[in-house]
């Protein structure tokens, strides 16, 4: 309830004649966002004030707002025409963040794309992309990707890539930006081809070069990419093979898992995969482990590996390792002495794990 009075009073300020207080207390709606949408109609008023500071700070205060910000929605479409940059910029930034509901904005964003201010045309391109309309502006998009601010590629690429496979035009663009200097614009670039999906296959020779990118956000999108548009499965043994040994241990994990959904078509990699088994982050141990399975690898070379993790200071990877041997079946006998001593692990997992692999290897001994 006092919240509710706190929300009353400053509707009160906002509504007042003091410039100062006014502008103190769309601040202060500001970092209440959401618990303060009661505001949200006096707001919408101040677009249409005479003065720029109070309304480029209302513009970004129904910014915080989101989707609950709707019924601001005309106003907000309205002030993408105002004669203030900053305005615009913030208005497209809020439509933008109510999302589909702002949908009606679309004309009014696509004729912003072509503002003066370069945050301006940035929020129309991001805008466009989360109200669900950047499709029939694909062309101006397409033609931002080579704007000369780096805000402005960054939004455009993301809201092409929302777009999806409709927006194979774009890939030649996108993939020149994979080069580009700005890490957050070759970020989005490499989402926006895998929201793209197979039918940006032309961009997967410069997408596995990207997995060689300084940046961590970078190789992370480029391989999520990767394996949202499709590789050639011998190509794709090579690529994630190669992850296996970057420097990021969620990247290495995410490699071995990437091997492991190949399946027998990645039968080549169990060396890398058993090497992997050593790995100094646990989860790709674990991941490891599950890999060597999926894939088919030969238990001559796994067995021996599997039961060399079984003694991993990792309850997590020994369980890990307990289940594979499991999943092995009779060809894996040889390590039902070691998982049977496992069986008196300290750990419950580890000893679930042990008791489930045992039962799996002799019913599937027992079976003609």
């Amino acid at each position: 309830a006092q919240e509710g009075k706190d929300v009353q009073a400053l509707i009160q300020q906002l509504q007042g004649r003091d410039k100062q207080t006014r502008i103190a207390a769309i601040k202060e709606v500001k970092s209440l966002g959401v618990e303060a949408k009661a505001a949200i109609p006096a707001l919408a008023l101040l677009l249409k004030d005479g003065d720029d500071d109070l309304r480029e700070n209302a513009a970004e205060a129904l910014g915080k707002m989101g989707v609950e910000a709707k019924a601001a929605s005309p106003a907000l479409t309205e002030a993408l025409k105002d004669r203030n940059d900053r305005v615009r910029s913030n208005a497209a930034y809020a439509l933008g963040q109510i999302g589909v509901e702002a949908r009606l904005a679309a004309p009014a964003l696509g004729e912003l794309l072509k503002d003066q201010s370069a945050w301006a045309r940035g929020n129309a391109a991001f805008a466009l992309g989360k109200v669900g309309e950047a499709k029939p502006y694909l062309t101006p998009l397409v033609e931002l990707l080579k704007d000369q601010h780096e805000n402005v590629r960054k939004d455009a690429a993301e809201a092409v890539g929302r777009i999806g496979a409709d927006a194979r035009t774009a890939i030649p663009a996108l993939t020149l930006l994979l080069h580009d200097n700005s890490v957050q614009v070759r970020r989005y670039t490499a989402e926006a081809l895998g929201r793209i999906g197979p039918e940006a296959k032309p961009a997967i020779p410069e997408l596995v070069a990207s997995l060689r990118d300084k940046e961590f956000a970078v190789r992370t999108h480029s391989a999520y990419a990767l394996s949202k548009i499709g590789v050639e499965p011998k190509a794709a043994v090579q690529v994630w093979v190669e992850l296996l040994k970057d420097s990021s241990e969620h990247l290495r994990s995410y490699a071995a898992d990437a091997l492991g959904a190949l399946g027998p078509e990645a039968r080549v990699a169990a060396p890398a995969l058993i090497e992997a088994l050593k790995d100094q982050d646990r989860f790709v141990r674990v991941s490891a482990s599950k890999g060597l399975v999926k894939i088919g690898a030969q238990a001559g070379t796994a067995v021996p590996a599997l039961i060399e993790t079984l003694k991993d200071n990792e309850p997590l990877v020994r369980a890990s390792a307990a289940t594979a041997l499991g999943d092995l079946g009779a060809e894996a006998r040889v390590a039902l002495p070691a998982l049977t001593e496992l069986q008196k692990d300290q750990a419950t997992v580890v000893k679930l794990a042990a008791d489930r692999a045992v039962n799996k290897i002799r019913s599937s001994e027992t079976k003609p």
